[in-house]
């Protein structure tokens, strides 16, 4: 098995490139959480095998070892993530695995929350972070990032027979109607695709809120994974791209130069944490350390 921080030089290129500014051991504890879900993501997007996800998770239930934790072997174990969270992330790997189309956008982001909202909540807890505010904040980046990934996949993701954006958004469709479409569903996706991008944008912008309240080379750090993930969206709306072509990416130079235009540029200082937008976890109230006022 590769090291934590190989697995996150290989699959999560945005965030490892944004983490060369944070000190040694906060970057480890970062590439155990993300080696630990991609594994679990390979294992389900490889396998599609519901049982051997559900022996994983037995194993769990049952405080036994297993291979798949073995990221978590580095961490001390105040910072493993605790057990409600990584429930919730089996819910999510196990909605991956049953796939079927959303019906409303609320499911869209139930989704979300359980895939990478809960990976947030991971974060704060290996970076020790209890404020139950700057925890909100951590959900509406993963949600954010995941919107990001649905909404530059589309295509990709119906090759593999999945279908993210909801029926009230596209209708209920197949993946043969995403991989084919006629002239007037490609327009159709296209604009979907679109609102999820602006929707992403208002979990960045609460987000960002919260980042800047993180200890100096970790903020600096998320600022740069969020700001450069974001700017995903932005370059497939500014350049029209459709969903159907080949998937988008910042280059590097393009990386290098919207890093340092981000470095140089002037944040707004704020001097105590804001309150958080409830309507942003509307859908998500009741599931565990969402904002349910």
């Amino acid at each position: 098995m590769i090291s934590p921080s190989q697995s996150m030089r290989k699959h999560g290129k945005t965030f490892y490139w944004a983490s060369r500014f944070l000190e040694k051991e906060i970057a480890n504890r970062f590439y155990a959480v993300y080696q630990f879900c991609r594994n679990i993501d390979d294992l389900v997007d490889e396998k599609k095998d519901k049982d051997t996800l559900k022996n994983i998770i037995q194993t769990w239930k049952k405080k036994k070892d297993h291979k798949i934790f073995d990221s978590f072997k580095s961490l001390e174990p105040r910072l493993v993530p605790q057990e409600h969270l990584l429930k919730e992330f089996f819910n999510g790997q196990s909605f991956d695995i049953n796939q079927k189309q959303p019906k409303t956008l609320n499911e869209l982001i139930i989704y979300c929350y359980r895939v990478a909202g809960v990976v947030g909540l991971m974060l704060c807890d290996v970076m020790e972070l209890k404020n139950k505010t700057l925890r909100y904040y951590a959900i509406d980046l993963g949600i954010a990032m995941q919107l990001t990934n649905i909404a530059r996949d589309i295509y990709e993701d119906a090759n593999n027979n999945r279908i993210y954006i909801p029926e009230t958004m596209i209708g209920k469709v197949s993946p043969e109607k995403l991989i084919n479409p006629s002239v007037e569903q490609e327009r159709k996706i296209n604009h979907a695709r679109d609102k999820l991008i602006d929707l992403a944008d208002h979990y960045y912008q609460s987000a960002n809120v919260g980042i800047q309240f993180l200890p100096k080379q970790t903020q600096r750090t998320i600022f740069i994974a969020a700001h450069l993930y974001r700017e995903i969206g932005i370059k497939i709306k500014i350049n029209c791209i459709s969903y159907d072509e080949p998937r988008v990416f910042l280059t590097k130079y393009e990386k290098i130069i919207k890093t340092i235009k981000f470095l140089f540029k002037k944040q707004r200082v704020i001097s105590n944490i804001p309150q958080h937008n409830y309507l942003l976890h509307k859908a998500i109230h009741k599931l565990p350390e969402a904002n349910n006022v």
